[in-house]
């Protein structure tokens, strides 16, 4: 027993410095390789699963400092078929050491891609994630998930947030989201023109089943839109609830290229708003 004491005093470890040496490289090496060598893949998949989501990636090798590196990572929806949401040759993984010291394993991953940069971290928050992320610089001409839908954007987009899912009570989803683009421009299919929308700003929030739109607004582009309002979510996407408020006004030079368009409007455009209402499978404009 004094044998053991002794081994537990810092006098004997200062008058032992080479038995300190072998026992700290030691508890390095063993951290390093403990850290290396998870199955950060699967980690990944188990927090994001609550969101509906299912992780795939082709590999993984040891990254400096801490943590390790994932190749040809693809983030689907978990449906059969369905396109990825997201998409990069190589994505950076570690633990989230703030949450595992508060007891909830996490994990934060970064990642070039669409010719930006992507930070996440994240954590089991009861049945459900607490995710927390960032973008900066994304092109979104190069997001395939939008050409799909038969959207054509282009410009590129800043986004930060912060949601909490939870998949057994859509309710208590909750979160915050605050998005800027610049050189904003999209294009439907068909013989539409190209709408310029120059640089956006919006910043949303959702609390027990609201989408609330507090601001969004244009500049420098076709039109200078300012809308706010709301959406309530319904279980059936298409049948959630819009509640939404905005103005237009075209610029000058605009006009003619936009005239058929602005023909379909309920009023001219101007100071005095329109509200988009009905469901998103049957909006109405007013």
């Amino acid at each position: 027993m004094d044998d053991f004491r002794e081994l537990l005093s810092l006098e004997y470890w200062r008058t032992h410095r080479l038995e300190s040496a072998y026992v700290a490289t030691g508890l390095v090496l063993f951290v390093f390789f403990l850290f290396a060598t998870f199955p950060y893949a699967n980690i990944l998949s188990a927090v994001l699963a609550p969101m509906g989501v299912r992780v795939s990636s082709a590999g993984q090798s040891i990254a400096i400092p801490i943590g390790a590196k994932l190749y040809n990572v693809r983030i689907s929806p978990d449906a059969p078929g369905a396109r990825p949401l997201f998409a990069s040759e190589s994505v950076h993984v570690a633990p989230a050491l703030l949450s595992m010291l508060l007891l909830q394993p996490g994990i934060r991953a970064s990642a070039d891609a669409y010719q930006g940069t992507i930070q996440i971290s994240a954590h089991r928050s009861g049945a459900g994630t607490a995710l927390n992320f960032s973008a900066r610089k994304v092109n979104l001409a190069g997001y395939e998930a939008l050409r799909a839908l038969g959207v054509a954007l282009g410009g590129t987009l800043d986004a930060t947030g912060s949601v909490v899912v939870i998949p057994e009570a859509p309710l208590s989803d909750s979160g915050t989201v605050h998005l800027i683009a610049t050189g904003l421009e999209g294009r439907m299919k068909g013989s539409m023109p190209a709408l310029k929308l120059g640089t956006l700003d919006a910043s949303m929030s959702l609390d027990k089943g609201v989408l609330r739109l507090s601001s969004l607004k244009t500049s420098g582009g076709d039109l200078a839109i300012n809308g706010s309002g709301n959406i309530r979510i319904a279980p059936n996407l298409r049948d959630s609830r819009l509640a939404l408020h905005f103005t237009l006004l075209p610029a000058p030079t605009a006009r003619m290229k936009l005239a058929f368009l602005l023909g379909l409007l309920p009023h001219p455009p101007g100071t005095r708003p329109y509200t988009l209402g009905g469901t998103i499978g049957s909006p109405t404009l007013s």
